[in-house]
C-alpha cells in the first residue's frame, strides 16, 4: 500500500519551501545537505552517549530528507501484526501519543494502519511529545500535507505539539501532564537509544504515564542495537512485574526494505554514492507491543 506514495519528494520539497528555494536552485538545495547528512550518518552508527543537535535547523533537514521516509512503514507493520481489537476504534474517534516523537514520520505510519483496520473512522487526535519544540514547524505543516496520502479519506488528523522530557519528567509540574490522559495507544519510536544513561528512570516515567491515562496499548519500535533490545526487555519485566501489562510480550526484529524511489536531484547529488552517501535501503529494528491491564 506505500508504493503509491512518494515521501522522500514531499520532506525534499518540503525543505526546499522551508528555505525559500526556488525550482533552479534545488541541485544547491541538495548540495548543501552532503556535509550534514554524512555526519548524522556517522553520527548514528554509534548514537550512544551522543548530544544530537535536535534544535538545530540544519540537522532537522538533514535528518528529514536522509530518515523521514524510511521510518513511515515500520509503525504500520508492527500494528498490523498486532491483535488489536476493534471495539478499541468503536467510538469514531481516537487519541494517541508519540513520545520523543521528534518529526513523527510514524505517525503517517499509524494513519495507513488505520486506513485499513477502521477506514471509517471519524477523527484521530495525535499528540506529540518531544524535549525539542521546535520540531513543531514539522509537525503542524508538513504531517497535516501528508496525512490524506495515508489515511482514509473519512477520517480527520488533529496534530497537537507537546513539550515533554521523559528523563525530567514531574507529572504534578509539567503543563502536558493531562493531555496524554485519553490516549488509548502510545508510542515510542527510536527512543530509547536518548535514554539509554539513564533507563531506570524512562521505565519509571513510562509506567506512571500507563498509570494516570487510559492507554491500551504501549508500543516500542527501535533500530536494531543490542542496547536498545536490553532495555525493552527491562521496560517488559517492568511492567508485567507492577501489573500493569497482561503479560510479558514479544519482542520482535524484522528487517524491511521502504519501496521509496528517490527524486532525481538527491540521487544526482546528495546521495550519489560517494563518500559514503549511498542511498539507504534497509530499515532493521525491534518492536514490542504490551498490553495494558485494564480491570
Amino acid at each position: 500500500m506505500f508504493q503509491g506514495h512518494n515521501p522522500s519528494q514531499q520532506a525534499f520539497d518540503w525543505y526546499c519551501h522551508r528555505i525559500g528555494v526556488t525550482e533552479g536552485n534545488r541541485v544547491a538545495a541538495a548540495v548543501e545537505l552532503r556535509e550534514p547528512v554524512k555526519k548524522l550518518r556517522d553520527d548514528y552508527r554509534e548514537p550512544f552517549g551522543k548530544n544530537f543537535a535536535y534544535g538545530n535547523i540544519i540537522f532537522q533537514h538533514s535528518y528529514l530528507v536522509a530518515y523521514f521516509p524510511y521510518y513511515i512503514e515500520p509503525l504500520y507493520r508492527v500494528l498490523r501484526s498486532a491483535d488489536i481489537p476493534q471495539s478499541l476504534f468503536s467510538e469514531g474517534e481516537i487519541e494517541v501519543s508519540f513520545f520523543g516523537g521528534g518529526p513523527c514520520p510514524e505517525s503517517l505510519g499509524l494513519a495507513a494502519y488505520l486506513k485499513e483496520k477502521a477506514p471509517e473512522l471519524q477523527a484521530v487526535d495525535v499528540k506529540i511529545f518531544d524535549r525539542e519544540y521546535s520540531w513543531s514547524s514539522i509537525q503542524q505543516k508538513l504531517l497535516p500535507q501528508m496525512f490524506p496520502e495515508y489515511g482514509s479519506d473519512k477520517t480527520a488528523f488533529a496534530v497537537h505539539s507537546c513539550g515533554c522530557n521523559v528523563l525530567r519528567c514531574d507529572a504534578k509540574k509539567c503543563h502536558n501532564r493531562l493531555a496524554v490522559v485519553d490516549s488509548r495507544i502510545i508510542v515510542a519510536q527510536n527512543f530509547l537509544s536518548e535514554v539509554q544513561t539513564d533507563g531506570e528512570k524512562a521505565i519509571n516515567t513510562f509506567a506512571g504515564i500507563i498509570r494516570r491515562s487510559k492507554c491500551r496499548y504501549l508500543v516500542f519500535i527501535e533500530n536494531n542495537y543490542d542496547e536498545n533490545k536490553g532495555l525493552l526487555g527491562k521496560n517488559n519485566q517492568h511492567f508485567y512485574q507492577q501489573n500493569l501489562s497482561n503479560g510479558l510480550a514479544k519482542i520482535n526484529y524484522d528487517v524491511i526494505r521502504p519501496d521509496i524511489e528517490l527524486p532525481e536531484v538527491l540521487r544526482r547529488h546528495l546521495f550519489t554514492w560517494e563518500d559514503g552517501l549511498k542511498p539507504k535501503k534497509n530499515v532493521k529494528y525491534h518492536s514490542m507491543v504490551i498490553e495494558i491491564e485494564r480491570s
